[in-house]
């Protein structure tokens, strides 16, 4: 006699794959998902960094730049040279973004100021996929900080296209000539609070940031 299993025994053997599966991908696509958002943000902050220092090192402190010309000629002279640069934008079809309004905050709505070309950005793409946006003015009285916000899109124009989850706010800080995660250094209380899925999501870059640029357990992951 031939020994081997039942149908109803590979059936159940089935049955508990698929269990076990059931429980364990799930897990493991928000893990891969989790290092890829953490990973690819790092990257963004550490090549702008480098850019920006190397351009410095030729061009003088980023504070004495030219800030008098158009943006796409300012990124042509002080960014360009130091960024291995795919493509500039000229408005946001041309980034390859299929509707007028690029960006959601993580509460799901729009806001104008945190779109890549309002108040004069001029974003750009790097060969690695990654949308930089930013102005090398502050356009009006009214508008603060406007030169040192930096927006950047992990992933350029594909989706989700949201704060907080491929869409990051950097800052220049002028007194340690650098670029850190928007909000870095505030309260963990009010970054939480902004890094919201009831919020704009605004400081959730800054969140990854102090918990070593790892996914914090909480963070409103979609």
């Amino acid at each position: 006699m031939r020994k081997g299993f039942t149908l109803a025994e590979v059936l159940i053997t089935l049955g508990i794959i698929g269990v076990v599966a059931a429980i364990t991908i799930p897990g493991l696509i928000t893990a891969y998902k989790k290092h890829v958002i953490a990973s690819s943000l790092k990257r963004a902050v550490s090549s702008i960094n480098q850019a920006i220092k190397q351009s410095e090192s030729e061009n003088g402190e980023m504070e004495t730049w030219n800030k008098s010309l158009e943006q796409e000629e300012f990124i042509k002279l002080y960014i360009r040279p130091y960024m291995n640069i795919a493509l500039t934008c000229k408005d946001i079809t041309t980034c390859g973004y299929k509707q007028n309004k690029a960006w959601k905050n993580l509460n799901g709505q729009y806001n104008t100021y945190y779109e890549p070309t309002a108040y004069k950005r001029v974003p750009f793409i790097t060969m690695d996929g990654i949308l930089y946006a930013f102005a090398n003015n502050t356009f009006s009285t009214t508008v603060v900080d406007n030169d040192k916000i930096i927006l950047i899109d992990i992933n350029g124009p594909k989706p989700p296209n949201m704060h907080g989850q491929d869409v990051f706010l950097l800052y220049r800080k002028e007194a340690e000539d650098s670029i850190i995660p928007y909000g870095a250094g505030l309260p963990l209380s009010d970054i939480k609070a902004s890094c919201n899925k009831n919020n704009l999501g605004l400081y959730c870059a800054a969140w990854i940031y102090q918990n070593g640029w790892n996914i914090p357990s909480g963070y409103p992951l979609r």
